[in-house]
């Protein structure tokens, strides 16, 4: 377990808890472990309460007990890793020191109700979007280990640029940190389970990829992200794969499949 990469271990274990259905449950599990945590500590709420900073760290703290608890259960377990966050997608690495004080809260929404719902939301809900769509690229791509390595890589860019259609306030990060390429990639293929393959490096190189500057092209106003962005992180991703590994198929396909001419 402990040469294996962080991306790897985590996929399987946040794989059962990525489907749409879920997300649902887990917020509303979140809210209601935090609206009783309030409870007790102020005896009742009121929604309609106007907010103070100190209601806000109330809900916060809760949000962060709840959410520490979570991982601790669920993560933690699964990686036996040092509590260090070297390799680890950003979005769980936050998590590994239990001692982290994840910020006190502002008084942003000017209700108790209206901040419930902006802090105590289970915050890995976009992470197990990304490993949903890894999941299905990297079900739906045939072929050799280079071309499957491919063929995932390409789609889940595509779909990763489509699901933000509103890119007009992306002016504090860079258009790789908004799609949260490293994450994506990482998760892809970690889903892909190509022999000899780390799924951290191959995030850290199309990474590097994307920091590029693209001719004629605008994350603010393009349709599609650079075909020559997407050409060089699926050729990036197959360069990965062991040189000589054999034909695999995931492990849940069925059935026989024509595998396609290394195009990569």
């Amino acid at each position: 377990m402990l040469d294996q990469d962080p991306f790897t271990v985590c996929y399987r274990t946040l794989l059962p808890w990525a489907q749409p259905s879920r997300q649902d449950d887990l917020h509303r599990a979140m809210r209601t472990a935090v609206e009783r945590s309030l409870v007790v500590l102020w005896g009742h709420i009121d929604p309609g309460k106007r907010a103070t900073d100190a209601d806000v760290h109330a809900i916060v703290a809760a949000s962060d007990a709840y959410v520490q608890g979570w991982f601790d259960a669920v993560i933690r377990p699964a990686t036996h890793y040092p509590p260090n966050g070297r390799g680890w997608p950003s979005s769980l690495g936050v998590w590994l020191d239990t001692s982290a004080n994840h910020g006190r809260g502002k008084a942003f929404r000017h209700t108790i109700a209206e901040n419930l719902d902006l802090f105590a939301r289970f915050p890995f809900w976009r992470t197990l979007e990304l490993v949903q769509c890894a999941e299905h690229a990297a079900r739906t791509a045939t072929g050799s280990p280079r071309q499957r390595a491919a063929d995932a890589t390409a789609e889940a860019l595509r779909w990763a640029w489509t699901r933000h259609a509103d890119r007009l306030g992306w002016d504090d990060a860079e258009w790789y940190e908004y799609v949260e390429v490293h994450e994506l990639i990482g998760w892809t293929t970690a889903a892909l389970q190509l022999p000899g393959v780390r799924p951290s490096q191959a995030a850290d190189r199309v990474e590097g990829i994307a920091e590029q500057r693209w001719d004629d092209w605008s994350p603010w106003t393009s349709d599609e992200l650079p075909a020559p962005f997407i050409a060089q992180a699926a050729q990036a991703v197959a360069d990965c794969v062991t040189a000589g590994a054999a034909p695999s198929s995931p492990p849940w396909s069925s059935g026989s499949e024509h595998d396609r001419a290394d195009k990569s």
